[in-house]
């Protein structure tokens, strides 16, 4: 069975160094936006501008640790014979990065990155989806994908099974498979 596992919101914590970043180059932006939606830096600047900040994280995410408990989650899914790909919301031509990133970080074993702008297509009927998007998630549970996300706050009203952290996500899936 496959498992795909997100990176920013699920493995790292992009928000926090993305809010701090954009604060810096967009005064208007505050220092805490109140990120309730999916899109909410859209009342500060434009699509553009928010994606270019966004590049500039991921080509610096080698220095970024993950969070914690992201090393045992691979170790669950390959203890339960999953097929892990880690997928990405970003520009292809950095998987390099990603990959180097997970290494770095021994989030492993995966059987693939995929890093670009539709990792829905990877999805399928009945697979494992941890994602904190919600435009991911409802397509997930529309093909009958067990769900699973780290609650924030644009994803608290959607299905699947939101959980406070990943050590809660391990305690779900390795109960679950078991």
């Amino acid at each position: 069975m496959r498992a795909i596992v997100d990176v920013d919101g699920t493995l790292v914590d992009l928000h926090t160094p993305l809010v701090e970043l954009l604060s810096r180059l967009y005064p208007e932006i505050p220092n805490d936006p109140g990120m309730s939606d999916w899109d909410w830096y859209k009342k500060y600047i434009t699509d553009d501008q928010f994606y270019a900040a966004v590049d500039v994280l991921h080509e610096l995410q080698l220095h970024q640790p993950p969070l914690s408990g992201a090393d045992i989650l691979f170790k669950i899914l390959n203890k339960h014979h999953f097929e892990i790909i880690v997928a990405s919301h970003r520009k292809h031509n950095t998987a390099h990065i990603l990959s180097a990133w997970l290494i770095k970080n021994k989030l492993a074993p995966f059987s693939g990155v995929f890093t670009n702008h539709n990792k829905l297509d990877l999805i399928q009927d009945g697979c494992v989806v941890i994602d904190d998007a919600p435009k991911t998630i409802d397509y997930a549970l529309q093909h009958g994908c067990s769900v699973f996300y780290l609650n924030w706050p644009w994803n608290k009203d959607k299905g699947g099974q939101g959980v406070s952290d990943l050590y809660q996500l391990i305690g779900v899936l390795d109960n679950e498979r078991s």
